[in-house]
């Protein structure tokens, strides 16, 4: 039976700088969806502004990284369930359930894919650590991990359950409600704006997504659609996005938004055949109380936009005079990674893996693995910032190696 991590795809990327894998990668994501330079362009710059959201951007460098830092975690072929991969500080928001109620939990999956569940563990604490510098409120990877640990344990001795804003307790969790919400005025200015989301007919949608866009509203809607010229996010900049809205009877905006989904850059690093996103198969699975105006449809998902779907975004606790990084959040974040892993493996198969992993790679293996990848993540953005600079003192782009050469590397590492 053929393992799961062939390696192929790792030995033969192994040796290229992260200039190169982002060259690379790029070049791979541009067969799978239609890719806008202008975005890519700015995303490259926002990778040089800090670690963190260096760590945001590439996830297809942080896969690498694991493999070679992380190998004994990488191997263990008895963890490995649908994961997130992509999981970090930000990506945490709330939605409201079909009750009202408020949820908070994981708000985006794009990355997700078969892999050991340590991966998001550990991705989680260093993205934590990280962004300790960007709210000025650090906290030692000790108690990252540990924190970390007890929510994950704590969510696996319930089995799981969603995690309700109102009943949570958790006093950093309400303020991140509050500070990321908008005032609809706000909100609807700025996403509805027509110099950075111009109108466009419905012929200039990519082939089907009118009809899934139609099937988000009331029977005879006619939306109105806008491409997003500046969207949020870091990962998946770059891919398309579109806005369509109609307005109610009270005359207010009624919004989805749809994202191109492409597969999980595991497909990308093992060179295997272009195939779906697995983020509908992990959402039919995982343990929560879902937000019904949700919809996966091929290669597209589509969301609700609003001011009650927040987002976390840490750069509005800048000047927040309570910390953020506390164990209560921490906690709350470990029990929510719980409830995506117990839609692969019951409570009693992943207690005995955490039971395992303690055993053989000591109770530290959570707080060591994160070091390493914290590590050469700083290593890598240092690298980009200093690449990203030359690129900007130049009237040209920098160059990389050529192909020709490229190739030669690649053959020589794959041997």
């Amino acid at each position: 039976m053929p393992r799961r991590y062939p390696g192929i795809g790792f030995q033969r990327y192994v040796h290229v700088n992260i200039v190169e894998s982002t060259r690379f990668y790029e070049a791979w994501l541009a067969d799978q969806t239609d890719l806008q330079k202008k975005r890519l362009g700015r995303k490259h710059e926002q990778m040089a502004n800090g670690p963190f959201p260096f760590l945001r951007a590439t996830f297809y460098r942080w896969l690498q990284r694991w493999r070679k830092e992380c190998r004994q975690l990488d191997a263990r072929e008895g963890d490995v369930l649908l994961a997130i991969g992509d999981l970090h500080l930000e990506n945490f928001g709330v939605w409201r359930d079909s009750r009202g109620r408020v949820v908070w939990g994981v708000v985006d999956y794009d990355e997700a894919c078969q892999m050991p569940f340590t991966i998001d563990l550990v991705r989680l604490a260093t993205s934590i650590s990280l962004a300790g510098e960007v709210v000025r409120s650090s906290v030692a990877l000790e108690e990252i991990a540990k924190s970390l640990i007890s929510g994950y344990e704590e969510g696996l001795g319930t089995a799981g359950g969603p995690i309700f804003v109102s009943e949570r307790g958790c006093a950093e969790m309400t303020d991140m409600v509050s500070a990321g919400k908008e005032s609809q005025e706000e909100f609807w200015a700025r996403k509805l704006n027509s110099k950075e989301n111009p109108a466009i007919r419905p012929k200039e949608l990519p082939r089907g997504l009118e009809d899934i866009f139609c099937s988000a509203f009331a029977r005879g809607a006619k939306p109105t659609y806008l491409r997003q010229r500046k969207p949020g996010g870091l990962g998946s900049l770059g891919r398309r996005r579109y806005t369509a809205f109609v307005r109610n009877d009270d005359g207010h905006p009624v919004a989805r938004e749809a994202k191109a989904l492409v597969p999980s850059a595991v497909h990308w690093l093992e060179m295997r055949p272009a195939a779906p996103s697995l983020t509908s198969t992990l959402l039919q699975r995982v343990v929560r109380s879902p937000d019904p105006l949700l919809q996966v449809h091929d290669r597209w998902l589509v969301r609700q936009l609003g001011p009650d779907t927040v987002k976390l975004e840490i750069s509005v606790f800048r000047s927040s005079v309570r910390p953020l990084l506390t164990p209560d959040l921490i906690r709350a974040m470990g029990f929510e990674s719980a409830n995506i892993h117990l839609g692969s493996k019951s409570p009693a198969e992943l207690h005995a893996a955490l039971a395992r992993l303690n055993q053989e790679l000591g109770r530290d293996w959570l707080r060591a693995a994160a070091e390493r990848m914290e590590k050469v993540t700083r290593e890598d953005h240092s690298a980009w910032m200093k690449h990203w600079n030359r690129h900007r003192r130049s009237s040209t782009p920098t160059k990389t190696v050529s192909e020709e050469v490229l190739s030669k590397r690649l053959h020589h590492a794959s041997r």
